[in-house]
C-alpha cells in the first residue's frame, strides 16, 4: 500500500520557544502561582519559596534556569515531528463526562440514568471491532453527584469486554470507592490528575484528592487548559506562556508538597467571545494542538506527535454539523499520521452523548481511515492481460473471479452511509433512521458478563458506596 501522509513545517521556531520560555519565567517571578490554601502555602514557604499574598513567587534567575534544566534534562535539541505510525489502525474512544443523551428513538434530549448509561456502554461495547476503544459515554445523572463516579465505573466494569480503564472520580468523596474498585479489577490506580485553574491558580478538588490519597500514588500529572483570549491572553504565543507557566509552576510546587514524580503538559484551547464557550471543533483548536504539541516536545523531549486528534464539537444535535467538522478534523489528523481521536457520539463539547451520531463518527473514521490507507499500485502485466482477456470472452470485469477476490480489499463499503443514486430507487432512504437501527442492533448483541467472583467484589464495593454517599 502506498500511504497517504502530509509533511509540515513546525509553528513555532526554535526561536519563538526560547522566548516563550523566557515569558513563562517573568510571569512565575513577577506574577507566580496563587495557592488559596493556608496550609499548603505555609509548607512551601518552608521550602524556601517566597510568598506574597496568596501567591508563590520564584525568584527570577531560578525560574529561568529551572525551566532550562526541565528542557535539557529530557529534550536537548529542538524536537522534529514523529514520523506517521502507518501500520497502526485509527481508532476512536469515548469520554465519560457528558450528562445528557440523545434519545434514539426521540430524538429528544435527556438526562443520562442508570438504565440508559448501561444502553449507552452497551454500544461502545459493541463497536470494538469496528476500532472503539473501552470507555464510558457518560455519566449517571440518576443517582447522587458524590456517588455518580462509583456507580459510572461499575457499569463500565461490568459491560465492556475490554476492560474500563479507571474514571475520573471528580471529587475527595467518591475516591476511595473509585481506588477500591480499580484494585478489585486489577488495575490499581497509582497516579491522579491536579487541574490548574486558570489563571495561575493551584487550588480545587483534584488538588485536595492528591493530598488526601498520597500514600496510594506514585505520581501526579499537571495539566494546564487556558482559553484564547478568555483565561489567558488573546495572542497564541502569549497564551502558551502562560499556560507554560501554570503548569510547570504547579508541578514545582506540587515535586515539594508531595514529594514524588509530577508530570505536566501545557494547552490552549479556542473559545467563541461572544458565547464565552469554547469551540473544539474549529480550524482554530485543530492549530492551537499542534502549536501545543511542538511546546510539550520542546520541554518534555523525543519527537512531537501529531496531535490533531480533538475532534470535539459544538453541534447540540448529531448530523450535519458535527459531521462536517469531525470529518474535516479528523482527515486533517490523519494525513498528519493521528490515529487517536475523540470524542465518539459526544455533542455540544462533552454534555452530551448522541447514540446517532456515534454510528456517524464510525462511518467517518472508515472513510478517512480508507482515504489513508492509500491504493496497492504494483503493476503485474501477466494478471492485466489475463484479466482484459477473460472479460472481453465473458463481457464484465465485474464477473472475474479476481475482483470478486480483490474488490474488499479496494473498496470500503459503509455501513450506514448510502452510495445508491435517487435513479436506483433509494432516494426516500433515511440516513437517521438507518443510523438508529443499526445502534439498536449493535446494543441489543451485547452478552459480556464478568467472571462472577470480580462482579461480586465490585458489587459490595458499590454497595458500600451507596450506604456512605447517599
Amino acid at each position: 500500500m502506498h500511504y497517504l501522509t502530509v509533511t509540515r513545517r513546525p509553528l513555532l521556531t526554535e526561536t519563538d520557544l526560547t522566548a516563550i520560555e523566557a515569558a513563562a519565567a517573568r510571569i512565575l517571578s513577577e506574577i507566580g502561582i496563587r495557592v488559596p490554601d493556608e496550609q499548603l502555602r505555609g509548607r512551601l514557604s518552608q521550602c524556601g519559596f517566597h510568598v506574597r499574598g496568596e501567591r508563590i513567587l520564584f525568584d527570577g534567575r531560578n525560574a529561568a534556569r529551572a525551566l532550562a534544566a526541565e528542557r535539557s534534562a529530557s529534550a536537548g535539541a529542538l524536537p522534529q515531528p514523529a514520523e506517521p505510525d502507518v501500520d497502526h489502525p485509527l481508532t476512536l474512544h469515548t469520554l465519560g463526562y457528558a450528562q445528557w443523551e440523545r434519545d434514539l428513538l426521540t430524538g429528544r434530549l435527556d438526562r443520562f440514568t442508570t438504565e440508559s448509561l448501561v444502553r449507552g456502554t452497551m454500544l461502545v461495547d459493541m463497536a470494538r471491532d469496528r476500532g472503539v476503544l473501552p470507555g464510558m459515554p457518560g455519566t449517571p445523572t440518576d443517582v447522587p453527584p458524590a456517588l455518580q463516579p462509583v456507580l459510572q465505573y461499575w457499569i463500565g466494569a461490568t459491560h465492556l469486554s475490554g476492560g474500563c480503564p479507571p474514571v475520573d472520580p471528580k471529587g475527595r468523596d467518591a475516591m476511595p470507592f473509585v481506588m477500591d474498585m480499580a484494585e478489585a479489577l486489577g488495575t490499581p490506580v497509582r497516579s491522579l490528575p491536579v487541574y490548574a485553574f486558570s489563571p495561575l491558580t493551584l487550588a480545587g478538588e483534584s488538588l485536595d484528592c492528591v493530598v488526601a490519597f498520597r500514600d496510594r500514588l506514585d505520581s501526579v500529572g499537571v495539566g494546564s487548559m487556558v482559553s484564547l483570549g478568555c483565561s489567558a491572553p488573546i495572542h497564541p504565543a502569549d497564551a502558551l506562556a502562560m499556560s507554560l507557566a501554570e503548569a510547570f509552576g504547579s508541578a514545582v510546587l506540587l515535586r515539594e508538597l508531595l514529594q514524588m514524580p509530577v508530570e505536566w503538559h501545557l494547552e490552549v484551547v479556542p473559545i467563541d467571545l461572544r458565547s464565552l464557550s469554547m469551540v473544539f471543533g474549529s480550524p482554530e483548536n485543530c492549530l492551537l494542538q499542534l502549536a501545543c504539541t511542538e511546546a510539550n516536545a520542546f520541554f518534555h523531549g523525543g519527537r512531537w506527535p501529531p496531535g490533531a486528534g480533538n475532534v470535539l464539537t459544538n453541534a447540540t444535535e448529531p448530523g450535519a454539523q458535527a459531521c462536517a467538522e469531525r470529518a474535516s478534523l479528523m482527515t486533517a489528523g490523519a494525513l498528519l499520521g493521528q490515529r487517536s481521536f475523540g470524542a465518539a457520539g459526544a455533542l455540544s463539547l462533552d454534555e452530551a452523548f448522541s447514540a446517532e451520531q456515534f454510528v456517524y463518527d464510525l462511518e467517518i473514521k472508515d472513510h478517512v481511515e480508507r482515504l489513508v490507507c492509500g491504493l496497492d499500485v504494483a503493476p503485474d502485466e501477466d494478471r492485466c492481460l489475463g484479466d482484459v482477456t477473460e472479460a472481453i470472452q465473458v463481457g464484465s470485469f465485474a464477473a472475474l473471479e479476481t475482483t470478486a477476490k480483490a474488490h474488499r480489499g479496494i473498496y470500503w463499503t459503509p455501513r450506514v452511509f448510502s452510495r445508491r443514486l435517487v435513479g436506483a430507487g433509494s432516494g426516500t432512504d433515511c440516513l437517521a433512521e438507518e443510523a438508529r437501527r443499526y445502534a439498536n442492533e449493535l446494543i441489543g448483541g451485547h452478552t459480556f458478563r464478568l467472571p462472577e467472583g470480580v462482579q461480586a467484589g465490585i458489587d459490595g464495593i458499590l454497595a458500600h458506596a451507596r450506604r456512605i454517599l447517599t
